[in-house]
C-alpha cells in the first residue's frame, strides 16, 4: 500500500519535469565571459586584471605582506624567473601577534621566513598552475628560499622565484602569489 503514494507522487514529478523540458525557453547564459574593457575595470592584482610589472599590494587587508613584479618574467630553457619584490609590514605581523594573544615582541625575536609564508606559482596560458623548479642546470641567483629568516629593520626584499613551465604554457601566463591563509595577488608576466 505505500508504494502506491510513492509511485503517483514519483510519476506526478516526472511528469512535471516533461512538462517543464518541453516548455522553457533556452536563455542566454547570464554571465558571459568578460570582455577586455571588463577585465581593465576588475581590481588590480585579481586575475582579470594582474599587477603590473614595478606595481606593489597588499596580499589583503592588514597583511604584513606586499608583493609585486620587479621586471619581467625572465624565460630560460623549460622555465620561468619572476623578479618579486616583497614588502613586510612589521607593525602588522605585530598587531596579528596582538590578536592571537601572542606577544608582539616575537616578531622582533623570532622573525619571519618569506619562504615558508608564501607560495608562488606560475599559471600558464591554459589555466595549469606550475610552482617547482626541476632545472638543476640553471644558475638563478637570489632565490626565494634561499633568503631565510628576516628580522627588522628588513622590510623590502627583492628576490627570483623560478618555476618549470613546458614552452608552450610561457605565453598567456600570469603569476599569483598566495599566503598561507589563501590570500592571493595575480602579477602580470610582462
Amino acid at each position: 500500500m505505500r508504494s502506491q503514494p510513492a509511485a503517483a507522487l514519483a510519476a506526478l514529478a516526472i511528469a512535471g519535469i516533461a512538462l517543464t523540458g518541453c516548455t522553457a525557453e533556452s536563455s542566454p547564459d547570464p554571465s558571459p565571459t568578460p570582455s577586455i574593457s571588463e577585465s581593465a575595470e576588475a581590481a588590480p592584482g585579481t586575475r582579470a586584471n594582474p599587477l603590473a610589472v614595478g606595481e606593489t599590494i597588499p596580499l589583503a587587508d592588514g597583511s604584513a605582506w606586499s608583493v609585486g613584479a620587479t621586471a619581467a618574467t625572465e624565460v630560460g630553457d623549460g622555465y620561468v624567473v619572476l623578479p618579486l619584490r616583497i614588502l613586510i609590514d612589521w607593525d602588522a605581523i605585530r598587531a596579528q601577534l596582538v590578536e592571537s594573544g601572542d606577544d608582539p615582541a616575537d616578531a622582533d625575536t623570532l622573525g619571519i621566513d618569506p619562504w615558508a609564508s608564501l607560495i608562488v606559482r606560475y599559471i600558464g596560458a591554459s589555466g595549469r598552475s606550475y610552482d617547482l623548479f626541476e632545472n638543476a642546470a640553471a644558475d638563478i641567483p637570489n632565490q626565494l628560499w634561499s633568503v631565510g629568516t628576516v628580522y627588522p629593520p628588513a622590510d623590502d626584499l627583492s628576490v627570483n622565484v623560478a618555476v618549470t613551465v613546458p614552452a608552450d604554457e610561457i605565453e598567456g601566463g600570469v603569476w599569483t602569489v598566495l599566503n598561507t591563509g589563501g590570500d592571493a595577488v595575480f602579477l602580470a608576466a610582462s
